[in-house]
Protein backbone atom coordinates (compact mmCIF):
# COMPACT_ATOMS: atom_id res chain seq x y z
CA UNK A 1 0.00 0.00 0.00
CA UNK A 2 2.78 2.39 0.94
CA UNK A 3 4.48 1.54 -2.33
CA UNK A 4 1.35 2.48 -4.29
CA UNK A 5 0.97 5.70 -2.31
CA UNK A 6 4.59 6.55 -3.08
CA UNK A 7 4.05 5.89 -6.77
CA UNK A 8 0.85 7.98 -6.75
CA UNK A 9 2.62 10.87 -5.02
CA UNK A 10 5.48 10.69 -7.52
CA UNK A 11 3.00 10.69 -10.39
CA UNK A 12 1.24 13.73 -8.93
CA UNK A 13 4.56 15.58 -8.66
CA UNK A 14 5.35 14.76 -12.29
CA UNK A 15 1.90 15.92 -13.39
CA UNK A 16 2.28 19.09 -11.37
CA UNK A 17 5.63 19.82 -12.97
CA UNK A 18 4.18 19.15 -16.40
CA UNK A 19 1.35 21.51 -15.61
CA UNK A 20 3.81 24.23 -14.60
CA UNK A 21 5.72 23.69 -17.82
CA UNK A 22 2.54 23.91 -19.83
CA UNK A 23 1.63 27.16 -18.14
CA UNK A 24 5.12 28.51 -18.85
CA UNK A 25 4.77 27.45 -22.45
CA UNK A 26 1.52 29.44 -22.66
CA UNK A 27 3.55 32.63 -22.41
CA UNK A 28 4.48 34.26 -25.70
CA UNK A 29 8.26 34.56 -25.88
CA UNK A 30 9.76 37.47 -27.82
CA UNK A 31 13.53 37.24 -28.19
CA UNK A 32 15.68 40.28 -28.96
CA UNK A 33 18.90 39.40 -30.75
CA UNK A 34 20.23 42.73 -31.96
CA UNK A 35 23.92 43.65 -31.85
CA UNK A 36 25.52 44.32 -28.49
CA UNK A 37 27.01 47.75 -27.79
CA UNK A 38 27.65 50.01 -24.82
CA UNK A 39 24.35 50.60 -23.07
CA UNK A 40 22.28 48.48 -25.46
CA UNK A 41 21.53 45.63 -23.06
CA UNK A 42 20.45 48.03 -20.32
CA UNK A 43 18.23 49.90 -22.79
CA UNK A 44 16.51 46.77 -24.07
CA UNK A 45 16.05 45.42 -20.53
CA UNK A 46 14.34 48.67 -19.50
CA UNK A 47 11.87 48.40 -22.38
CA UNK A 48 11.34 44.68 -21.81
CA UNK A 49 10.55 45.20 -18.12
CA UNK A 50 8.14 48.05 -18.84
CA UNK A 51 6.39 46.00 -21.52
CA UNK A 52 6.08 42.85 -19.40
CA UNK A 53 4.58 44.92 -16.59
CA UNK A 54 1.76 45.72 -19.00
CA UNK A 55 1.70 42.25 -20.55
CA UNK A 56 2.37 39.49 -17.99
CA UNK A 57 1.37 36.96 -20.66
CA UNK A 58 4.57 37.82 -22.59
CA UNK A 59 8.16 36.97 -21.75
CA UNK A 60 10.66 39.31 -23.48
CA UNK A 61 14.13 37.78 -23.59
CA UNK A 62 17.10 40.10 -24.22
CA UNK A 63 19.94 38.09 -25.76
CA UNK A 64 22.21 40.49 -27.65
CA UNK A 65 24.88 39.16 -29.98
CA UNK A 66 28.45 40.37 -30.58
CA UNK A 67 28.92 42.68 -33.56
CA UNK A 68 31.76 40.50 -34.81
CA UNK A 69 30.35 37.93 -37.25
CA UNK A 70 26.82 39.19 -36.57
CA UNK A 71 25.99 39.16 -40.28
CA UNK A 72 26.80 35.47 -40.51
CA UNK A 73 24.84 34.73 -37.34
CA UNK A 74 21.68 36.54 -38.44
CA UNK A 75 21.83 35.08 -41.96
CA UNK A 76 22.07 31.60 -40.45
CA UNK A 77 19.07 32.41 -38.26
CA UNK A 78 16.98 33.33 -41.31
CA UNK A 79 18.08 30.08 -42.95
CA UNK A 80 17.06 27.97 -39.92
CA UNK A 81 13.79 26.08 -40.16
CA UNK A 82 12.66 26.98 -36.62
CA UNK A 83 14.58 30.13 -35.65
CA UNK A 84 14.61 31.20 -32.01
CA UNK A 85 15.33 34.85 -32.84
CA UNK A 86 12.64 37.47 -33.24
CA UNK A 87 13.95 41.05 -33.35
CA UNK A 88 17.24 41.52 -35.21
CA UNK A 89 19.26 44.14 -37.09
CA UNK A 90 17.82 43.15 -40.44
CA UNK A 91 20.21 45.28 -42.51
CA UNK A 92 22.86 42.66 -41.72
CA UNK A 93 20.74 39.79 -43.05
CA UNK A 94 21.07 40.50 -46.75
CA UNK A 95 18.94 38.90 -49.44
CA UNK A 96 18.23 35.74 -47.44
CA UNK A 97 15.66 37.65 -45.37
CA UNK A 98 13.44 38.29 -48.42
CA UNK A 99 9.97 36.96 -47.73
CA UNK A 100 11.00 35.73 -44.27
CA UNK A 101 10.64 38.91 -42.24
CA UNK A 102 7.63 40.67 -40.77
CA UNK A 103 6.30 43.43 -43.00
CA UNK A 104 5.67 46.39 -40.69
CA UNK A 105 3.45 47.95 -43.35
CA UNK A 106 0.80 45.39 -42.40
CA UNK A 107 0.59 47.00 -38.96
CA UNK A 108 1.61 50.68 -39.16
CA UNK A 109 -1.92 51.90 -39.90
CA UNK A 110 -3.45 49.94 -37.01
CA UNK A 111 -4.63 51.79 -33.91
CA UNK A 112 -1.92 51.72 -31.27
CA UNK A 113 -2.77 50.97 -27.64
CA UNK A 114 0.24 53.10 -26.66
CA UNK A 115 -0.89 56.41 -28.19
CA UNK A 116 -4.00 58.24 -29.27
CA UNK A 117 -3.70 57.28 -32.93
CA UNK A 118 -2.26 54.79 -35.37
CA UNK A 119 1.19 53.29 -35.00
CA UNK A 120 2.66 55.31 -37.91
CA UNK A 121 1.86 58.54 -36.05
CA UNK A 122 4.16 57.65 -33.15
CA UNK A 123 7.41 58.07 -35.11
CA UNK A 124 8.80 59.76 -38.20
CA UNK A 125 7.30 57.41 -40.75
CA UNK A 126 8.57 59.43 -43.72
CA UNK A 127 12.17 58.75 -42.63
CA UNK A 128 11.72 55.00 -43.03
CA UNK A 129 12.87 53.11 -46.11
CA UNK A 130 9.99 51.51 -47.98
CA UNK A 131 9.96 49.10 -50.90
CA UNK A 132 6.91 50.31 -52.78
CA UNK A 133 7.31 47.65 -55.48
CA UNK A 134 6.85 44.87 -52.91
CA UNK A 135 4.73 47.06 -50.63
CA UNK A 136 7.10 46.28 -47.79
CA UNK A 137 8.78 47.92 -44.85
CA UNK A 138 10.93 45.32 -43.16
CA UNK A 139 13.14 47.66 -41.10
CA UNK A 140 12.03 50.08 -38.40
CA UNK A 141 14.59 52.78 -37.57
CA UNK A 142 14.06 54.99 -34.55
CA UNK A 143 17.37 56.88 -34.35
CA UNK A 144 18.85 59.48 -36.66
CA UNK A 145 22.35 60.24 -37.89
CA UNK A 146 23.31 63.49 -39.59
CA UNK A 147 26.69 64.51 -40.99
CA UNK A 148 27.49 68.16 -40.26
CA UNK A 149 30.29 70.57 -39.36
CA UNK A 150 31.19 71.08 -35.69
CA UNK A 151 33.06 74.24 -34.80
CA UNK A 152 34.76 75.93 -31.86
CA UNK A 153 32.50 78.85 -30.92
CA UNK A 154 35.23 80.53 -28.87
CA UNK A 155 37.65 80.61 -31.82
CA UNK A 156 34.96 81.84 -34.21
CA UNK A 157 34.10 84.68 -31.82
CA UNK A 158 37.76 85.60 -31.32
CA UNK A 159 38.43 85.71 -35.08
CA UNK A 160 35.10 87.39 -35.83
CA UNK A 161 33.59 84.88 -38.24
CA UNK A 162 30.15 83.32 -38.52
CA UNK A 163 29.10 79.84 -39.69
CA UNK A 164 28.98 79.87 -43.51
CA UNK A 165 25.88 79.20 -45.62
CA UNK A 166 27.66 78.85 -48.99
CA UNK A 167 30.90 77.26 -50.08
CA UNK A 168 32.39 80.63 -51.04
CA UNK A 169 31.61 81.87 -47.53
CA UNK A 170 33.24 78.70 -46.19
CA UNK A 171 36.44 79.49 -48.08
CA UNK A 172 36.39 83.05 -46.71
CA UNK A 173 35.96 81.78 -43.13
CA UNK A 174 38.90 79.42 -43.61
CA UNK A 175 41.05 82.27 -44.93
CA UNK A 176 40.40 84.35 -41.80
CA UNK A 177 40.96 81.44 -39.42
CA UNK A 178 44.23 80.63 -41.17
CA UNK A 179 45.37 84.25 -41.00
CA UNK A 180 44.65 84.24 -37.25
CA UNK A 181 46.99 81.29 -36.76
CA UNK A 182 44.51 78.43 -36.54
CA UNK A 183 44.25 75.37 -38.74
CA UNK A 184 40.77 75.96 -40.12
CA UNK A 185 39.72 72.30 -40.53
CA UNK A 186 40.87 69.05 -38.94
CA UNK A 187 39.88 66.18 -41.21
CA UNK A 188 41.41 62.85 -42.18
CA UNK A 189 42.97 62.75 -45.64
CA UNK A 190 44.05 59.12 -45.95
CA UNK A 191 42.50 56.43 -48.13
CA UNK A 192 40.02 55.40 -45.43
CA UNK A 193 38.68 58.95 -45.31
CA UNK A 194 38.20 59.12 -49.08
CA UNK A 195 36.57 55.69 -49.11
CA UNK A 196 34.31 55.56 -46.04
CA UNK A 197 35.11 58.63 -43.96
CA UNK A 198 34.68 62.39 -44.04
CA UNK A 199 36.07 63.12 -47.52
CA UNK A 200 33.99 60.28 -48.94
CA UNK A 201 30.94 61.79 -47.25
CA UNK A 202 31.65 65.20 -48.78
CA UNK A 203 32.17 63.68 -52.23
CA UNK A 204 28.69 62.14 -52.04
CA UNK A 205 27.04 65.21 -50.54
CA UNK A 206 28.29 67.60 -53.19
CA UNK A 207 27.93 65.26 -56.16
CA UNK A 208 24.27 65.13 -55.13
CA UNK A 209 23.97 68.87 -55.80
CA UNK A 210 24.79 68.18 -59.45
CA UNK A 211 22.61 65.15 -60.14
CA UNK A 212 19.19 65.87 -58.66
CA UNK A 213 17.53 66.05 -62.09
CA UNK A 214 18.68 62.51 -62.95
CA UNK A 215 15.70 61.23 -60.98
CA UNK A 216 13.67 62.04 -64.10
CA UNK A 217 15.73 59.40 -65.91
CA UNK A 218 15.86 56.83 -63.11
CA UNK A 219 12.25 57.05 -62.02
CA UNK A 220 9.85 54.24 -62.80
CA UNK A 221 7.99 55.05 -65.99
CA UNK A 222 4.60 53.85 -67.06
CA UNK A 223 4.87 50.22 -68.13
CA UNK A 224 7.92 49.54 -65.93
CA UNK A 225 7.88 46.47 -63.67
CA UNK A 226 8.20 48.73 -60.63
CA UNK A 227 5.71 51.43 -61.70
CA UNK A 228 2.92 52.26 -59.29
CA UNK A 229 0.28 54.56 -60.81
CA UNK A 230 -0.84 55.76 -57.37
CA UNK A 231 2.72 56.84 -56.57
CA UNK A 232 4.63 57.40 -59.79
CA UNK A 233 1.60 58.56 -61.72
CA UNK A 234 1.23 61.66 -59.53
CA UNK A 235 4.87 62.43 -58.64
CA UNK A 236 6.59 65.49 -60.09
CA UNK A 237 10.19 66.67 -59.84
CA UNK A 238 10.85 69.48 -57.38
CA UNK A 239 14.53 70.26 -56.63
CA UNK A 240 13.52 72.78 -53.96
CA UNK A 241 12.09 69.92 -51.87
CA UNK A 242 14.95 67.92 -50.30
CA UNK A 243 12.56 65.01 -49.71
CA UNK A 244 11.13 64.97 -53.23
CA UNK A 245 12.92 61.73 -54.17
CA UNK A 246 12.28 59.78 -50.96
CA UNK A 247 11.57 56.09 -51.47
CA UNK A 248 7.93 56.40 -50.40
CA UNK A 249 7.29 59.22 -52.91
CA UNK A 250 8.74 57.78 -56.10
CA UNK A 251 10.02 54.42 -57.35
CA UNK A 252 13.38 54.15 -59.06
CA UNK A 253 14.30 51.59 -61.70
CA UNK A 254 17.83 50.21 -61.24
CA UNK A 255 17.90 49.01 -64.86
CA UNK A 256 17.35 52.57 -66.07
CA UNK A 257 20.23 53.71 -63.84
CA UNK A 258 22.69 51.35 -65.48
CA UNK A 259 21.30 52.04 -68.95
CA UNK A 260 21.90 55.76 -68.41
CA UNK A 261 25.46 55.03 -67.34
CA UNK A 262 26.20 52.77 -70.30
CA UNK A 263 24.62 55.28 -72.70
CA UNK A 264 26.68 58.14 -71.23
CA UNK A 265 23.61 60.02 -70.07
CA UNK A 266 24.59 59.60 -66.41
CA UNK A 267 28.23 60.59 -66.28
CA UNK A 268 30.78 62.43 -64.16
CA UNK A 269 31.89 64.42 -67.20
CA UNK A 270 29.70 67.38 -66.29
CA UNK A 271 30.04 71.05 -65.48
CA UNK A 272 28.67 70.29 -62.02
CA UNK A 273 31.39 67.81 -61.11
CA UNK A 274 34.01 70.28 -62.31
CA UNK A 275 32.47 72.91 -60.04
CA UNK A 276 32.48 70.51 -57.07
CA UNK A 277 36.10 69.42 -57.37
CA UNK A 278 37.42 72.88 -58.18
CA UNK A 279 35.67 74.03 -55.01
CA UNK A 280 37.21 71.19 -53.01
CA UNK A 281 40.63 72.31 -54.22
CA UNK A 282 40.05 75.76 -52.69
CA UNK A 283 40.04 74.21 -49.21
CA UNK A 284 41.85 70.86 -49.42
CA UNK A 285 44.66 70.51 -48.55
CA UNK A 286 45.51 74.21 -47.91
CA UNK A 287 43.11 74.79 -45.02
CA UNK A 288 43.07 71.21 -43.74
CA UNK A 289 46.65 70.83 -42.60
CA UNK A 290 48.51 71.60 -45.81
CA UNK A 291 51.12 68.99 -46.55
CA UNK A 292 50.00 67.05 -43.46
CA UNK A 293 46.44 66.60 -44.77
CA UNK A 294 47.02 63.33 -46.63
CA UNK A 295 48.92 61.92 -43.66
CA UNK A 296 46.16 62.70 -41.16
CA UNK A 297 44.20 59.66 -40.01
CA UNK A 298 40.84 59.77 -38.27
CA UNK A 299 42.62 59.26 -34.92
CA UNK A 300 44.45 62.55 -35.45
CA UNK A 301 41.32 64.69 -35.85
CA UNK A 302 40.09 64.87 -32.24
CA UNK A 303 43.46 65.91 -30.71
CA UNK A 304 43.75 68.88 -33.08
CA UNK A 305 40.19 69.96 -32.27
CA UNK A 306 40.34 69.35 -28.51
CA UNK A 307 43.70 71.14 -28.23
CA UNK A 308 42.08 74.11 -30.04
CA UNK A 309 44.67 74.01 -32.79
CA UNK A 310 41.93 73.41 -35.39
CA UNK A 311 38.60 75.23 -35.42
CA UNK A 312 36.28 72.94 -37.43
CA UNK A 313 35.71 69.22 -37.93
CA UNK A 314 33.33 67.25 -40.13
CA UNK A 315 31.50 64.57 -38.19
CA UNK A 316 28.14 63.09 -37.30
CA UNK A 317 25.81 64.55 -34.68
CA UNK A 318 27.10 61.83 -32.36
CA UNK A 319 30.15 64.07 -31.90
CA UNK A 320 28.11 66.37 -29.64
CA UNK A 321 27.68 63.76 -26.94
CA UNK A 322 31.16 62.39 -27.57
CA UNK A 323 32.68 65.86 -27.13
CA UNK A 324 30.87 66.35 -23.83
CA UNK A 325 31.99 63.01 -22.43
CA UNK A 326 35.59 63.13 -23.65
CA UNK A 327 36.23 66.76 -22.76
CA UNK A 328 34.83 66.20 -19.26
CA UNK A 329 37.44 63.50 -18.75
CA UNK A 330 40.30 65.41 -20.37
CA UNK A 331 39.68 68.62 -18.43
CA UNK A 332 39.72 66.66 -15.17
CA UNK A 333 43.10 65.15 -16.07
CA UNK A 334 41.88 61.72 -17.16
CA UNK A 335 42.93 59.92 -20.31
CA UNK A 336 40.38 58.80 -22.89
CA UNK A 337 40.48 55.29 -24.31
CA UNK A 338 41.38 55.17 -28.02
CA UNK A 339 42.27 58.88 -27.99
CA UNK A 340 46.02 59.33 -28.41
CA UNK A 341 46.56 62.61 -26.60
CA UNK A 342 47.56 63.93 -23.19
CA UNK A 343 45.04 65.64 -20.94
CA UNK A 344 47.55 68.29 -19.89
CA UNK A 345 46.63 71.81 -20.98
CA UNK A 346 43.14 70.93 -22.22
CA UNK A 347 40.46 73.50 -21.38
CA UNK A 348 36.73 73.37 -22.05
CA UNK A 349 35.23 75.44 -24.87
CA UNK A 350 31.81 75.86 -26.45
CA UNK A 351 30.94 74.14 -29.71
CA UNK A 352 28.30 74.76 -32.35
CA UNK A 353 27.23 73.15 -35.60
CA UNK A 354 26.38 74.24 -39.11
CA UNK A 355 24.97 72.32 -42.03
CA UNK A 356 26.65 71.71 -45.35
CA UNK A 357 27.32 75.06 -47.08
CA UNK A 358 25.77 74.92 -50.54
CA UNK A 359 28.00 75.19 -53.56
CA UNK A 360 26.96 77.62 -56.27
CA UNK A 361 27.90 77.90 -59.91
CA UNK A 362 27.68 76.05 -63.19
CA UNK A 363 26.00 72.66 -63.01
CA UNK A 364 24.66 73.06 -59.47
CA UNK A 365 20.99 72.07 -59.51
CA UNK A 366 19.75 72.32 -55.92
CA UNK A 367 20.81 73.29 -52.38
CA UNK A 368 23.14 70.96 -50.52
CA UNK A 369 21.74 68.05 -48.57
CA UNK A 370 23.79 65.80 -46.31
CA UNK A 371 24.03 62.20 -45.16
CA UNK A 372 20.98 62.15 -42.95
CA UNK A 373 19.55 58.73 -42.29
CA UNK A 374 17.36 56.82 -39.92
CA UNK A 375 19.29 54.06 -38.15
CA UNK A 376 18.51 50.98 -36.10
CA UNK A 377 17.07 48.77 -38.84
CA UNK A 378 14.97 46.66 -36.50
CA UNK A 379 13.38 43.75 -38.31
CA UNK A 380 11.81 40.52 -37.14
CA UNK A 381 11.73 36.96 -38.43
CA UNK A 382 8.28 35.97 -39.67
CA UNK A 383 6.61 33.10 -37.81
CA UNK A 384 2.92 32.33 -37.27
CA UNK A 385 0.36 35.13 -37.44
CA UNK A 386 -0.37 35.27 -33.71
CA UNK A 387 3.32 35.49 -32.86
CA UNK A 388 3.93 38.15 -35.53
CA UNK A 389 1.11 40.23 -34.07
CA UNK A 390 2.68 39.95 -30.61
CA UNK A 391 6.05 41.09 -31.94
CA UNK A 392 4.40 44.00 -33.76
CA UNK A 393 2.65 45.00 -30.52
CA UNK A 394 5.99 45.02 -28.69
CA UNK A 395 7.46 47.20 -31.44
CA UNK A 396 4.51 49.58 -31.09
CA UNK A 397 5.38 49.96 -27.42
CA UNK A 398 9.10 50.38 -28.13
CA UNK A 399 8.35 53.16 -30.63
CA UNK A 400 5.95 54.99 -28.31
CA UNK A 401 6.83 58.02 -26.20
CA UNK A 402 6.83 55.88 -23.06
CA UNK A 403 8.75 52.96 -24.53
CA UNK A 404 11.50 54.87 -26.28
CA UNK A 405 11.97 57.32 -23.41
CA UNK A 406 12.68 54.29 -21.21
CA UNK A 407 15.10 52.95 -23.82
CA UNK A 408 17.01 56.23 -24.22
CA UNK A 409 17.22 56.99 -20.50
CA UNK A 410 18.62 53.56 -19.65
CA UNK A 411 20.98 53.67 -22.65
CA UNK A 412 22.41 57.05 -21.71
CA UNK A 413 22.82 56.16 -18.02
CA UNK A 414 24.74 53.04 -19.11
CA UNK A 415 27.16 55.06 -21.25
CA UNK A 416 25.68 54.90 -24.74
CA UNK A 417 26.50 57.87 -26.97
CA UNK A 418 23.22 59.14 -28.44
CA UNK A 419 23.82 59.65 -32.18
CA UNK A 420 21.18 62.26 -32.87
CA UNK A 421 17.58 63.28 -32.21
CA UNK A 422 15.31 60.24 -31.87
CA UNK A 423 12.64 59.73 -34.52
CA UNK A 424 10.00 58.79 -31.95
CA UNK A 425 7.72 61.74 -31.29
CA UNK A 426 7.82 62.91 -27.70
CA UNK A 427 10.63 60.57 -26.67
CA UNK A 428 12.49 62.26 -23.85
CA UNK A 429 16.24 62.56 -23.72
CA UNK A 430 18.08 63.64 -20.59
CA UNK A 431 18.04 67.45 -20.52
CA UNK A 432 21.80 67.83 -20.98
CA UNK A 433 21.61 65.67 -24.11
CA UNK A 434 18.48 67.27 -25.54
CA UNK A 435 20.02 70.73 -25.44
CA UNK A 436 22.81 69.53 -27.73
CA UNK A 437 20.34 68.56 -30.43
CA UNK A 438 17.92 71.49 -30.12
CA UNK A 439 19.61 73.54 -32.84
CA UNK A 440 20.01 70.75 -35.39
CA UNK A 441 18.06 71.12 -38.63
CA UNK A 442 17.30 68.29 -41.03
CA UNK A 443 18.07 69.27 -44.63
CA UNK A 444 17.48 66.01 -46.52
CA UNK A 445 19.48 62.89 -47.28
CA UNK A 446 21.72 62.56 -50.32
CA UNK A 447 22.28 58.83 -49.83
CA UNK A 448 19.19 57.49 -51.54
CA UNK A 449 18.56 56.18 -54.98
CA UNK A 450 21.47 56.55 -57.36
CA UNK A 451 22.09 60.28 -57.71
CA UNK A 452 25.48 60.11 -55.93
CA UNK A 453 26.50 56.77 -57.46
CA UNK A 454 29.41 58.32 -59.39
CA UNK A 455 30.68 60.37 -56.46
CA UNK A 456 33.81 58.41 -55.47
CA UNK A 457 34.08 55.10 -57.36
CA UNK A 458 31.86 52.22 -58.39
CA UNK A 459 29.88 49.97 -56.10
CA UNK A 460 27.44 47.14 -56.66
CA UNK A 461 24.63 45.69 -54.60
CA UNK A 462 27.13 43.53 -52.69
CA UNK A 463 29.13 46.56 -51.57
CA UNK A 464 31.97 48.82 -52.57
CA UNK A 465 34.49 47.77 -55.19
CA UNK A 466 37.79 48.32 -53.39
CA UNK A 467 39.94 48.61 -56.52
CA UNK A 468 37.71 51.38 -57.87
CA UNK A 469 37.90 53.33 -54.61
CA UNK A 470 41.69 53.06 -54.52
CA UNK A 471 41.89 54.54 -58.01
CA UNK A 472 39.60 57.37 -56.88
CA UNK A 473 41.94 58.13 -53.98
CA UNK A 474 45.01 58.10 -56.22
CA UNK A 475 43.85 60.58 -58.86
CA UNK A 476 42.06 62.75 -56.29
CA UNK A 477 45.35 62.99 -54.39
CA UNK A 478 47.15 64.00 -57.56
CA UNK A 479 44.50 66.59 -58.42
CA UNK A 480 44.43 68.19 -54.97
CA UNK A 481 48.24 68.36 -54.92
CA UNK A 482 48.34 70.00 -58.34
CA UNK A 483 49.85 67.09 -60.27
CA UNK A 484 46.87 66.90 -62.65
CA UNK A 485 44.26 69.49 -63.56
CA UNK A 486 40.48 69.17 -63.37
CA UNK A 487 40.26 67.75 -66.89
CA UNK A 488 42.73 65.06 -65.89
CA UNK A 489 40.65 64.25 -62.81
CA UNK A 490 37.44 64.02 -64.86
CA UNK A 491 39.09 61.78 -67.47
CA UNK A 492 40.51 59.36 -64.89
CA UNK A 493 37.30 59.30 -62.89
CA UNK A 494 35.21 58.48 -65.97
CA UNK A 495 37.71 55.75 -66.96
CA UNK A 496 37.47 54.30 -63.45
CA UNK A 497 33.68 54.17 -63.64
CA UNK A 498 33.76 52.57 -67.09
CA UNK A 499 36.28 49.94 -65.98
CA UNK A 500 34.24 48.73 -63.01
CA UNK A 501 30.73 49.29 -64.36
CA UNK A 502 30.41 45.67 -65.66
CA UNK A 503 31.31 44.33 -62.21
CA UNK A 504 28.79 46.62 -60.53
CA UNK A 505 26.08 45.52 -62.95
CA UNK A 506 26.89 41.86 -62.42
CA UNK A 507 26.72 42.08 -58.62
CA UNK A 508 23.44 43.99 -58.96
CA UNK A 509 21.91 41.29 -61.14
CA UNK A 510 21.62 43.48 -64.23
CA UNK A 511 22.96 42.32 -67.61
CA UNK A 512 23.63 44.19 -70.84
CA UNK A 513 20.67 42.33 -72.33
CA UNK A 514 18.45 43.72 -69.56
CA UNK A 515 19.29 47.25 -70.72
CA UNK A 516 17.53 46.62 -74.02
CA UNK A 517 14.19 46.41 -72.20
CA UNK A 518 14.52 48.49 -69.03
CA UNK A 519 10.78 48.26 -68.42
CA UNK A 520 11.21 44.57 -67.52
CA UNK A 521 12.49 43.25 -64.21
CA UNK A 522 16.19 42.40 -64.66
CA UNK A 523 17.07 38.76 -65.17
CA UNK A 524 20.83 39.15 -64.96
CA UNK A 525 21.16 36.89 -68.00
Amino acid sequence: MKKWLSLLLAAMIVLASLGSAALADDKTVITINTQASVGAEEAWNAVASAYMAKHPEVNVVVDLKPSENYSQWVQNMFATENPTADIVNINEAGAISAGKSINWLEYVYNDSPYSDGIWADQFNFSAQVLDLVRNEMTALSLDSVQVLWVYNKDIFAKVGVEPPATWDEFVAVCEKLDAAGYQPIAIAGDYDSFWAGAIGWLAQIYADQTTRSMINVFRAQEGDFCYDPDIDGVWSYDPTDPYNDDSWKVNQNAVRVYKAMVDGEFTADTAGMRTVWNNFAKIFPKYAGGENFFGTKSTGVSPLFYQQKAAIICDGAWRLGQFKNEMSKLTSGQTVENLDMAAEGITMFDIGTFNMPSMEGEGIEAPARTIEVATGFLGAIKKDKAHDEAVADFMMFLSSEEGYSAYLTAAYEAGMTIQGPPLVYGAKLPADVQVMFDNLTFIGNCQKGSGQKLARGMSGSSGDITESYRLFYDYSYRFLTGKIDIEGWIAEHCANIAQYLPEAMSTSGVSMADLENPQNAPSGQ
